[in-house]
């Protein structure tokens, strides 16, 4: 699969490589003064192509790592949504895509953060998942600290067990606060994903109208995706609460 960076793939756009060959060639066998003419529409070109919306998600699509299962399906899901509006767009008519390109923006937007997150998240849940083989035992380590406390022989012993037991009981408090978080975190992208739906719905029904009836119905799609992102800013909050496990 091709996953070329957009700049690299317009620098080997057959079309740029053949204008810069025609460039070369009328530059040595025609008059001096063309090819800094024909390197002047070339770099349009490259610039044109590089800066080309789908080729940049293509990549950007293709760049990515993979996710932990639970999360990999619900944005998969989230990505497909952004790539049919995307598509839905294409062929349209001018104003009618001003109109709606907000929208895409927003979605854009809301997907990249949605991926970082579920990055973010992919390594918790790894490490949430090695640290609940350890807690299985915690209830018991926890019981056999208080019996230990009980019988301290004195006061520092007694001590020394009562802090044990207190950093067992934070742990295991941690670790319960994680795995609510991520379970919270995948009933966010659940949710995330029927928002999108609507709006898509709501992008469907706008073809065929005109530019000015589109722009009336466009405010309530971007505050559905903004309420989302606000959704997602607040996991990106409590994620610099929650120390790694």
């Amino acid at each position: 699969m091709n996953n070329r960076p957009p700049l690299l793939s317009s620098l080997l756009h057959p079309l740029n490589l053949s204008m810069l060959a025609l460039t070369a060639a009328a530059g040595l066998c025609s008059a001096w003064w063309l090819a800094p003419v024909g390197l002047v529409f070339w770099l349009i070109m490259v610039i044109a192509v590089a800066r080309d919306p789908g080729l940049r998600m293509t990549f950007s699509r293709q760049s990515r790592e993979p996710l932990a299962q639970r999360f990999q399906n619900r944005f998969d899901r989230l990505d497909r949504a952004r790539i049919s509006i995307f598509n839905s767009l294409q062929g349209v008519s001018p104003a009618f895509r001003r109109n709606v390109q907000p929208v895409q923006d927003a979605l854009d937007e809301l997907t990249e953060h949605a991926y970082q997150l579920c990055l973010n998240m992919t390594a918790l849940d790894n490490n949430f998942s090695v640290q609940q083989l350890a807690a299985s035992s915690f209830d018991d380590d926890i019981a056999s600290m208080e019996k230990n406390i009980a019988a301290a022989a004195n006061a520092n012993e007694k001590r020394e067990y009562e802090e044990a037991l207190k950093s067992l009981q934070a742990r295991k408090t941690q670790i319960k606060h994680v795995g609510t978080l991520l379970s919270r975190f995948e009933a966010q992208l659940t949710g995330a994903n029927n928002a999108v739906d609507s709006v898509m719905t709501g992008i469907a029904s706008l073809k065929g109208r005109d530019a000015k009836q589109a722009k009336a119905k466009v405010p309530p799609l971007l505050e559905a995706l903004r309420t989302e992102q606000a959704e997602l800013q607040q996991f990106d909050a409590e994620l610099e609460k929650t120390s790694l496990l």
